[in-house]
């Protein structure tokens, strides 16, 4: 069992579409997964119900509830459901994102390279530097709310320097900074439109190195929350 939170003081940086292939890659993968949607906006709702009119039937289809008052209390309810919950913050909702935050194995961060949103990502990580999760076992002390920045809408150039030059500008802030990333590529357009995660597109909407990108990042987030767990 996990939970992750996918959160951003700034709107517009690519929360939902993180979370929502976050869930449609572990469905795929035969994880029973939810997905909380925190937004007032409700974007990943509605990309469910796109999604939900579609006929095809080799898409996995996977629960999104919108997040009541109380979402801790509903975030450790569902844990104890499902193989993994997936929470999708709405801007600038502190609140939330504070609570879910710390009931969860991981915290993702999207954020491109525009200079506000780069502020605006140093600041979440200030409310979040002092957080910790409860006592995972008896006896056992609180430990840091594990949070990564994960670069979203960056240059498709591979090898680019200014992707690599904002990577290591948060490292050099002391902001951890997933491996992988994702590039802006017409494709993530169509996901919104077609309720479809990148791996499901066809023909000229789809695009491996958007699918290669977005599965890298799952890995990663596989890969992390598994050290998590041996660590604790």
């Amino acid at each position: 069992m996990a939970v992750i939170t996918v959160g951003a003081e700034k709107g517009g940086v690519g929360k939902t579409r993180l979370s929502t292939h976050i869930a449609a890659i572990a469905a795929r993968e035969g994880v029973d997964v939810v997905l909380l949607d925190t937004d007032k906006q409700g974007s990943a709702i509605s990309w469910s119900r796109i999604r939900g009119e579609d006929e095809d039937q080799t898409l996995k289809k996977f629960p999104v509830l919108a997040l009541p008052p109380n979402p801790a209390k509903e975030v450790q309810n569902l844990s104890s459901k499902y193989d993994l919950v997936v929470v999708d913050i709405g801007a600038q909702n502190y609140r939330t994102m504070l609570e879910c935050a710390s009931l969860s194995d991981i915290v993702l961060v999207p954020c491109g390279a525009d200079q506000q949103e780069i502020e605006s990502t140093l600041n979440v990580f200030d409310h979040l530097k002092d957080l910790r999760r409860p006592p995972q076992a008896p006896g056992s002390l609180p430990v840091p709310v594990k949070a990564y920045v994960v670069l979203s809408r960056v240059s498709n150039l591979e090898n680019s320097r200014a992707t690599k030059q904002l990577r290591e500008y948060f490292i050099g802030e002391g902001v951890p900074v997933f491996d992988s990333h994702i590039a802006h590529r017409s494709s993530w357009l169509a996901t919104g439109r077609t309720g479809r995660a990148v791996h499901e597109l066809k023909g000229k909407d789809r695009s491996q190195k958007a699918v290669d990108e977005m599965q890298a990042v799952f890995d990663e987030i596989t890969r992390r929350v598994a050290e998590e767990e041996v660590t604790q």
